[in-house]
Parts: structure tokens; sequence; C-alpha cells
């Protein structure tokens, strides 16, 4: 994972950083729908990115999530 995103989920959503491996779901990184419309937020407000809740979901890992935001980023 990129250190921001990893970053995010440590110090704003409070997730657990041994579960926290690219191949983890999210479920098994422990999301819940909160921590799910919390990084939704968080990313357009810190790098100017929409992602919305439904592209979040849409990752089966947390490398693919990863992914996602990265090509979001790059499309700036």
């Amino acid at each position: 994972m990129i250190g921001d995103l990893e970053n995010i989920l440590l110090k704003d959503l409070k997730l657990s950083a041994d579960r926290l491996t690219p191949d983890a779901s999210l479920d098994a990184a422990g999301f819940d729908s909160l921590a799910i419309v919390e990084l939704s937020v968080l990313l357009g407000d810190r790098f100017g990115i929409d992602v919305t809740d439904a592209d979040i979901k849409g990752a089966a890992t947390l490398e693919q999530l990863d992914r996602l935001i990265q090509r979001k980023r790059d499309e700036r």
C-alpha cells in the first residue's frame, strides 16, 4: 500500500496495523460502513479525488483499493 493510504487507515480510521495486508478484504481489515464513508470524505478532502462509497466497496482487497486511489490521483 502507498504510505498515504496506510496513514489514513491507521491514524484517521484507527484500523489495526496487523490487519492491513495487501490481500486483506475490507471486512478483514476492519472496515465497517462508517469507515467507508469516512475514507471517501478523507480522500476528497486530502487529495481532491472523488472516490465514492461504491468504489470503495467494489475493491476486493486493500491492494485493489490502493490501486483505485492511485489511479484516481493520477487522473487529476
